[in-house]
């Protein structure tokens, strides 16, 4: 019995044009340097091309503190699966805990936000389509947001601003950095 794949071993890229490929972890590695995620080391296995629109998959490595801001996705639906750590989904109706090993599934426009229960959690994070939308728009992705935003430093409130309305109308995320986080909450 074989043991090598026939898939083709290649990273994603935009030229797949949907055809089989396996991602290598080591390649497609960068950490956000900039927007509302500064510290957050992130690995794209899977996106909107690759996969024909069908599903975007990222892998992530936060740091207490590096979590994101309350947002809403209005296009996709989006996956937790705890590879390892710990970490808490906060939305309008409750708040959810996945250790290692669980999968949290969070629904298209619920305002949410995650944090990190310790001091690091790794996060496969799926995202799909939601369920009126056949598939991702073409150069739309919220992985192409990601990988776009890598290096930008948000350092003035004109600039918070002009990044909030680039995601709201480009990538249909809306984003409430006025709301206090839950891990800055006292009990």
């Amino acid at each position: 019995m074989a043991t090598t794949s026939d898939v083709a071993q290649v990273q994603p890229a935009d030229t797949r044009n949907g055809e089989s490929y396996v991602s290598h972890r080591d390649q497609i590695n960068f950490t956000m340097t900039g927007d509302f995620m500064t510290g957050v080391d992130f690995w794209i296995h899977a996106t909107g091309e690759t996969t024909n629109g069908q599903l975007i998959v990222i892998e992530t490595d936060w740091k207490r503190g590096t979590e994101p801001a309350w947002h809403i996705h209005h296009r996709e639906e989006e996956g937790f699966f705890v590879m390892d750590g710990e970490i808490r989904i906060h939305t309008e109706r409750g708040s959810y805990s996945a250790k290692k090993g669980q999968f949290v599934w969070g629904r298209k426009n619920e305002r949410h936000t995650y944090e990190v229960v310790g001091d690091q959690a790794r996060i496969l994070v799926v995202f799909v389509p939601g369920p009126d939308v056949d598939r991702f728009e073409p150069n739309g992705g919220i992985d192409k947001y990601f990988y776009s935003a890598r290096d930008r430093e948000l350092r003035t409130p004109e600039q918070l601003q002009a990044e909030a309305e680039n995601l709201r109308v480009n990538y249909g995320v809306e984003i409430f950095p006025e709301l206090t986080h839950p891990r800055d909450v006292k009990a």
